[in-house]
């Protein structure tokens, strides 16, 4: 049983060891803040999950009470380090939806912290002392996704912002649902379970208590989607690689249009239109180079101002630049 449990934790740490590599070599490559902020998560979870071994390792061969069974230790570190977790997985949420907004980058993280540091202080040890001190996580990701879900009706954000959010519909459904089973595993394990002394000895309860599953496999399905993610990235640099004589312009460009461009759905003839305007092309320039009416060039363009949530050139070249 013993090495039951600590094989799949060694498989999970290990699937969020290869996101991480992932997602840090996409950032070397890309500098995109996002990859970076998803390397840090996964990694910071990988670390997390080393106190499952620590508090197994501790208590191997000794007998564990019913009281013992809900003390949490390190309390402080734990809540720092998913605080972490939470705030990188947070910033990469705002990044890929292209908010820049200071305060709601970091008050969030900062708020989940100051309530776990309150709960490890002024709680006694206890079930519900446990039950509010892990949740507090669960509640953060209720806050993403209702942020996301609030962006997604919301009349005020761009039809950019809007497209981004349903492209990753499936994902925050799936993910909702997680949520709502790490809850309801949480409560169930903390506060219904109540095992027996013998049970106690067979230290199953501190297998199980020390493992939340749905919690894990969210993290998988988000390790894969990432992984993916980025071969997907490699796969495209491999298609239209750097020319080799071109200049760090031409090169970043030519290697971060097409990502561009898949990230907010544009045509083929967008996309050409898009690399005019890059150059610096005015649209009668465009339409005549691309053998176009200047009414179709006027319309793509509107387009693009449309999916990615920008009103000028100005703005449209700021959002290509800074992914």
């Amino acid at each position: 049983m013993e090495a039951a449990f600590s094989s799949y934790t060694i498989i999970v740490m290990f699937i969020c060891a290869v996101a991480s590599a992932a997602a840090a070599g996409s950032y070397a490559i890309t500098r995109n803040r996002l990859y970076m902020y998803v390397a840090a998560a996964f990694f910071l979870y990988f670390f997390d999950l080393s106190f499952i071994f620590q508090t197994e390792y501790l208590n191997h061969g000794s007998a564990i009470t019913i009281e013992g069974l809900y003390d949490i230790q390190d309390p402080y570190l734990k809540a720092l380090i998913a605080g972490g977790i939470l705030e990188s997985l947070w910033l990469a949420i705002c990044t890929y939806m292209g908010r820049e907004n200071l305060a709601l980058k970091m008050i969030p993280g900062a708020v989940f912290v100051a309530i776990d540091f309150l709960i490890a202080c002024l709680m006694d040890e206890s079930p519900l002392k446990q039950w509010l001190f892990y949740s507090t996580r669960e509640l953060f990701l209720v806050w993403c996704l209702g942020y996301l879900g609030w962006l997604a009706k919301s009349k005020k954000t761009s039809m950019g912002t809007h497209a981004l959010v349903k492209h990753q519909k499936t994902v925050i459904v799936v993910a909702a649902i997680l949520v709502c089973c790490i809850v309801a595993e949480n409560t169930l394990v903390i506060l219904v379970w109540q095992p027996s002394q013998e049970m106690m000895e067979s230290m199953l309860p501190i297998y199980i208590s020390e493992r939340n599953f749905s919690e894990n496999i969210l993290v998988i399905i988000l390790a894969v989607l990432t992984m993916r993610h980025t071969l997907e990235m490699f796969r495209l640099r491999h298609d239209e690689p750097p020319k080799p004589k071109a200049s760090d312009q031409e090169r970043y460009v030519a290697s971060n249009l097409k990502l561009f461009c898949e990230k907010y759905a544009l045509t083929a003839r967008e996309r050409d239109v898009l690399r005019a305007i890059i150059d610096g092309k005015d649209n009668q320039n465009i339409a005549s180079e691309m053998h176009l009416a200047l009414g179709t060039v006027k319309s793509h363009t509107h387009n693009i101002f449309k999916k990615t949530g920008t009103k000028t050139r100005q703005e449209l070249l700021q959002q290509f630049w800074k992914n």
